[in-house]
């Protein structure tokens, strides 16, 4: 991708949400055609055999325009940056839409390694052929899938995350303390063929090495985290072309959400960065039946499961070794942590409202789950039902904004944030990405800014939808979300 293909990205915002909103007309126009003309049927007089074979004819023919048409319509809305209608708001407990049976299906009957991917089971054959979208979104290829051959439970919680290829290091911190699913999708950058790749645990001297020699390194990896690791670690290696190595530093952050979070397939997922290890306790409590029962219970009424976010007074090793220490002893030791001062609120220095709305110093003392309130900014790392999650918007690219726009999107929804009392996280310090540099070099800071407001925007309006190249027909808003949900306590 070329700077001048991120600063156009800005100028198609307009055009995608006049075509999304011109083909959700349709759209309406066509859904009520089938019932109008089964009236009319009905009205008229009894024909002759003759008659009623040509008119069956006729009908048929009808019915195949008339869906052609609304795979047409539906196509048209998917090329968008925004567009889904507004739904009512519903009654506390329930969620204003169609079932989504065959979209869930498809990702619970996901094959294993050699199976089909999840670009196979989601991308959009329509985005493909559509320039706007392949200019303004990430254009990424699944080239290896791993999964693990644990057995699953039941009770099994799916840790969603995404990575650069250096940082696996960071990924086995997660497989060391999460007793449950991960799925985690690993980005490479190819250029004229080869992969730029750096140092693990560094961001220094990028080099480039045979794509072969990366995807061995990668299975090893698996074959490793299989053998030591507590996870059942499923994999996905995920590519892009790039012009430059420079570029290469410009990840598509949320296009990797999307693919980690299209191979989920557990009722219930915790979205997480890589650098954050999770309490160990979290898992353990999950396996338990009732624990597990709980917490369900309250995601499908529309909850959102937050673990409040902590990052280490130290930066290097030693930082390294107290988030490990934290998770693995579990709150008590952690709140011993804080009041010594080994670890902190995350970001609170440096983005209040990041993690502000989680109010601290109430779970230092928390026995009990505790509802927040909202406020815009607020990016947490959650745990939330599957069917719920809409997906990311995949225009966000580099440093800036891409969670917070997926938060603010679940909480216009009407989803209810309540933080956990005794689960938590703490980032595990590590050089600083090169994504970020980039981001400002090439003016793409300001832009994202834009990016977001427009997105606000339609939120508010009820027009938006996540721009992604899975976004369209029974997976428009999410994998499991042919329409934006609306609970009783959306704010859009």
């Amino acid at each position: 991708m070329t700077v001048g293909q991120t600063r156009r990205r800005v100028l198609c915002g307009a055009l995608l949400v006049a075509l999304v909103a011109a083909a959700a007309a349709q759209d309406a126009t066509l859904s009520v055609q089938p019932q109008a003309r089964a009236d009319a049927q009905q009205q008229q007089p009894e024909a002759t055999a003759a008659q009623q074979q040509q008119q069956q004819q006729q009908q048929q023919q009808q019915a195949a325009t008339a869906a052609d048409q609304q795979a047409a319509a539906a196509a048209q809305a998917a090329t968008g940056a925004a567009g889904a209608t507004a739904q009512p708001a519903g009654a506390a407990a329930a969620v204003q839409q169609q079932p989504a049976a065959a979209s869930s299906s498809v990702v619970d009957e996901l094959p294993r390694a050699g199976g089909k991917t999840v670009d196979d089971l989601f991308l959009c054959p329509d985005k493909l052929a559509n320039a706007t979208m392949l200019e303004q979104l990430p254009q990424l290829k699944i080239e290896q899938m791993l999964d693990s051959g644990k057995p699953r439970s039941p009770q099994d919680v799916t840790l969603v995350t995404q990575l650069s290829f250096e940082r696996l290091y960071m990924l086995e911190g997660q497989c060391d303390v999460w007793n449950g699913v991960i799925s985690a999708a690993v980005y490479i950058a190819l250029l004229n063929g080869k992969v730029v790749t750096v140092e693990l645990n560094s961001n220094q001297n990028p080099r480039l090495a045979d794509i072969a020699e990366v995807e061995a390194k990668f299975k090893k990896f698996h074959q490793l985290a299989e053998a030591k690791g507590l996870c059942k670690l499923d994999l996905q290696l995920v590519s892009q072309t790039v012009e430059s190595i420079w570029l290469s530093a410009l990840y598509p952050v949320n296009a990797m959400r999307n693919r980690a979070l299209a191979n989920a397939r557990t009722e219930a997922v915790l979205l997480l960065d890589v650098d954050f290890w999770p309490s160990a306790e979290l898992s353990e409590l999950m396996q338990k039946p009732a624990k597990y029962a709980s917490l369900m219970g309250a995601l499908s009424q529309g909850s959102a499961v937050v673990l409040p976010a902590y990052e280490t007074g130290d930066s290097g090793d030693i930082g390294v070794e107290v988030a490990r220490e934290a998770v693995l002893e579990g709150k008590d030791a952690a709140v011993k942590m804080f009041w010594d001062g080994r670890i902190k609120a995350f970001h609170t220095d440096r983005y209040e409202a990041g993690h502000r709305a989680t109010d601290y110093k109430r779970w230092l003392e928390a026995s009990r789950p505790y509802n927040i309130q909202y406020e815009e900014g607020f990016e947490p790392y959650v745990i939330v039902s599957r069917k719920y999650v809409p997906w990311y918007d995949e225009r966000f690219v580099g440093y800036r904004k891409n969670k917070v726009v997926h938060l603010l999107y679940l909480s216009t929804s009407g989803i209810q944030f309540v933080v956990h009392p005794r689960a938590f996280a703490v980032h595990s310090p590590h050089p600083r990405a090169r994504t970020w540099k980039v981001t400002h070099k090439t003016g793409l800071w300001d832009q994202l800014a834009e990016i977001y407001e427009q997105a606000k925007e339609g939120m508010y309006a009820g027009s938006y939808v996540p721009a992604a190249m899975y976004s369209c027909g029974g997976h428009l808003a999410g994998p499991q979300l042919p329409r934006r949900p609306t609970f009783s306590t959306a704010t859009a």
